[in-house]
């Protein structure tokens, strides 16, 4: 312990560091697993009763080769960096990261059975410097950024790591074998840190934001609005942490990218709301928690309209619920305990319907009050094993039903860590006022995880009532599903290569209500990099008989007989260290059906004139032709249509960096989609088609159902983190959505054609403040 911090300045002539010697020998994780890394590497480590301190030295033999280039918060884009990752439990899973790069700017990273994630921010100081020799890095992290158990002395799971950009070089202070499943078990220990205690961990986060917009969707013209709430960080004790958002905020999440669904399947958009993407590596572990639905569409949106008599009309039916507010608690203990517990109420929303003679109006409420509620217990056990209990509940007020859904996951693994036997078991339950829906899944796995050569096998059942869907996220269900999987998995260089992936998949599957089977596919795939970091890779798929989709039905009564084919795709990525970079790709499938298949292609160049400035301009392109698909249910007759359907999306996704604490970000998204029927037919009972009577033409010719689907979306933010954990963020949000049928018209014409259409402006300002309880304290002493 030292009695003198040292200043965070990049520069290591502080007392604090010059009685500590450093510690060296990192060796490398790519693309020479087990060498020494190519550039030499010395880090000093020290304490106080506040933090712990980290100053690296990083040495280069030519300093201008260093990749400094700038980015945003918890980016490396392609920069070099330096890191320290600390497994203070030491129960090989669970952990946090702090990165640097060159330019200053800083990652922080959660690190859990679910991978890495970079949405989790922690509050800490560091300084750079490039110098003749190389480049420096200071850090101070304090000790309310990471979890520890209180004991006297601390034995903490430790290691630092480096990457050299134009090298793609990874090195560990403490070698990470990458045949190897398990990047914390790899990690070296630290000790020595003595007689310092957790601290009290008490953050507020007030905001106040205001809005400004013009719809021209509606009349209404410009709506102001003002926001003001707060968010709340407390450390209940060494361990856990209570996060409550109180008036929550979620104005300046990006939009999402909305498609044309034709498919049986609802689709799933990602999270781009703060709250619930920070810290919730717990609760995503069984799929269990989709937060989406939290503040999404109300549980009887639809019936609006379809309640509304010839003389009324719906004119208000708003498609998000209002977040009252929402409380997460998650840590873990020393006994290796992960608890998380997740609670959100939901406002009761209500829709309008107007008479359209008398102008008398009249409430509809399409969302109850809601509780949603989340508890998850995850066990740690020996070699990197675990257990964990997941428990979902959704209760609405009123006549509309409750949902509970309960599952237990597994995965023990041997002491070398070569082999794991993973499973789970779940159950759901639906409470309506005079009945009790009863569902249930389990799965069993065994699976070889290290090694060059790896394989799995599962088996996976998910029942015909079971529905997670209240707050979890599920597609299919009454399956049982057999999946074989071998991988080979070369990773010292070798040829012309640096390294290289192959994997050969099957997967057979049956009904359970009524037991049949419906699908047996192969797939294969190989990816490659070379040595001058070029990227390449090819994929294969086969379905050698016919099959039976019981789900584009709409029913488990009966399936449409799906046609044998084949597929194959390609795709190759260049050298993103380049100015200039390449992705682009290419997927083909035939199928046995006269004039039936699929093409689609992409490109997405890369550019980085500058430092600064980078940018991703990307295009692709989908045919789906004589496609057959659902179109409606009437009486016993299911009617499919054959369609081509084409795909059009393109996309500017960009940044221009200020500096570490201020950047620019633009994200432009166009997305047109059509389809077109030409013929209508029933599906009997064997799963063939035969011509219907089904009235589904115009009478020119044009088909009722053609439809033509645009969005158009422009996120502009720029944000500047003007003081430790607080930011400024000004943010334009425009949006198009317009749908009806097909114009003959290029492509070119339908973006023209797009910007000409009602649309959403909104301009918004946010101020975020951090507040540490602390300081707040030690400024009344």
């Amino acid at each position: 312990m030292v009695e003198q911090a040292p200043e965070i300045d990049g520069s290591l002539n502080d007392a604090a560091w010059q009685k500590v010697e450093s510690t060296t020998g990192f060796v490398q994780n790519s693309p020479r697993p087990g060498s020494g890394c190519s550039q030499n590497t010395a880090v000093r480590m020290i304490y106080d009763d506040a933090a712990v301190y980290i100053a690296a030295e990083l040495f280069e033999n030519n300093p201008d080769s260093i990749n400094n280039f700038l980015t945003e918060r918890d980016n490396t884009g392609n920069a070099d960096y330096f890191k320290i990752v600390f497994n203070n439990y030491r129960d090989g899973i669970n952990g946090e990261g702090f990165a640097v790069t060159p330019a200053g700017v800083q990652i922080d990273t959660k690190y859990s059975t679910n991978g890495e994630s970079s949405t989790w921010d922690a509050v800490w100081e560091s300084a750079t410097k490039i110098t003749e020799n190389g480049w420096v890095v200071e850090m101070r992290i304090p000790f309310s950024a990471l979890r520890f158990p209180e004991v006297k002395e601390q034995v903490w799971g430790i290691n630092f790591g480096r990457q050299i950009r134009r090298n793609r070089e990874v090195s560990w202070w403490n070698f990470v074998n990458p045949e190897i499943d398990g990047f914390f078990t790899q990690a070296g220990t630290l000790k020595g840190i003595e007689n310092i205690k957790p601290p009290t961990r008490l953050f507020f986060f007030p905001y106040a934001s205001g809005y400004i917009e013009h719809s021209s969707v509606e009349e209404g013209g410009v709506a102001e609005s003002f926001n003001a709430g707060m968010d709340v960080k407390y450390g209940i004790n060494d361990a856990f942490t209570l996060d409550m958002t109180l008036i929550p905020d979620f104005g300046q999440a990006r939009f999402d990218n909305r498609v044309l669904n034709l498919s049986p399947f609802e689709v799933q958009y990602n999270e781009n709301r703060q709250f619930f993407t920070e810290g919730v590596e717990l609760f995503n572990k069984a799929g269990l928690f989709y937060s989406r639905r939290v503040g999404g569409r109300p549980i009887n949106f639809g019936e609006a309209q379809q309640s509304v008599s010839e003389d009324e009309e719906v004119v208000e039916n708003p498609n998000r619920g209002q977040l009252i507010n929402a409380t997460k608690i998650s840590g873990r203990n020393k006994n290796g305990l992960g608890i998380g517990f997740f609670n959100a109420v939901e406002n009761e929303t209500k829709a309008v319907v107007e008479n359209t003679e008398t102008g008398d109006t009249r409430e509809l409420t399409t969302n109850p009050l809601t509780n949603y509620n989340v508890l998850v217990l995850d066990q740690v056990i020996r070699n990197n094993s675990f257990v964990t209990f997941t428990n979902t509940n959704v209760m609405r007020s009123g006549s509309v039903y409750d949902a509970n859904v309960s599952r237990v996951d597994l995965k023990l693994t041997d002491k070398k860590n070569n082999y794991a036997l993973e499973g789970f078991g779940g159950v759901s339950q639906k409470f309506h006022p005079d009945s009790i829906s009863l569902g249930e899944t389990y799965s069993l796995g065994f699976s070889k995880i290290s090694g060059n050569w790896r394989f799995n096998l599962s088996q996976t059942v998910i029942g015909k009532e079971y529905d997670i869907n209240d707050l979890g996220f599920q597609t299919i269900r009454n399956v049982n599903q057999s999946y074989a999987t071998v991988s080979y998995q070369k990773f010292k260089p070798f040829s012309i290569f640096n390294n290289m992936r192959h994997n050969l998949s099957m997967n057979y599957e049956r009904l359970l209500e009524p037991s049949t089977f419906f699908n047996f596919a192969v797939y294969s795939s190989s990816f490659f990099t070379l040595k001058n970091f070029h990227s390449f890779g090819f994929n294969l798929a086969w379905e050698p008989i016919d099959t039976y989709d019981y789900f584009e039905t709409r029913t488990f009564e009966r399936a449409y007989e799906f046609p044998k084919n084949y597929s194959m795709g390609a795709f190759l990525s260049s050298d993103y260290s380049r100015p200039f970079a390449l992705d682009a790709g290419v997927d083909w499938r035939v199928f046995d059906e006269d004039g039936r298949n699929n093409f689609s292609y992409y490109i997405e160049p890369r550019i980085r004139p500058n430092d600064k400035l980078f940018f991703v301009i990307g295009y692709s392109n989908a045919k789906r032709n004589n496609e057959m698909g659902y179109v409606n249910t009437l009486s016993d007759t299911i009617v499919f249509g054959r369609r081509n359907v084409e795909i059009h999306e393109s996309f500017i996704s960009g940044s221009y960096i200020f500096n570490n604490k201020m950047w620019l970000t633009l994200d432009l998204r166009h997305y047109w989609s059509t389809a077109v029927y030409d013929q209508f037919n029933n599906v009997l009972d064997d799963g063939t088609l035969t011509p219907s009577e089904f009235a589904g033409f115009n009478p020119d010719g044009s088909s009722v159902r053609d439809i033509s689907f645009n969005a158009f979306n422009i996120d502009l933010i720029y944000k500047w983190r003007f003081a430790p954990g607080s930011e400024i963020s000004v943010a334009w949000k425009l949006a198009i959505l317009e749908e009806g049928e097909p114009l003959p018209l290029s492509y070119y014409q339908d973006v023209e054609t797009t910007l000409r259409s009602p649309q959403v402006n909104n301009f918004s300002i946010k101020v975020l403040y951090f507040i540490d309880y602390l300081y707040l304290k030690r400024g009344k002493g």
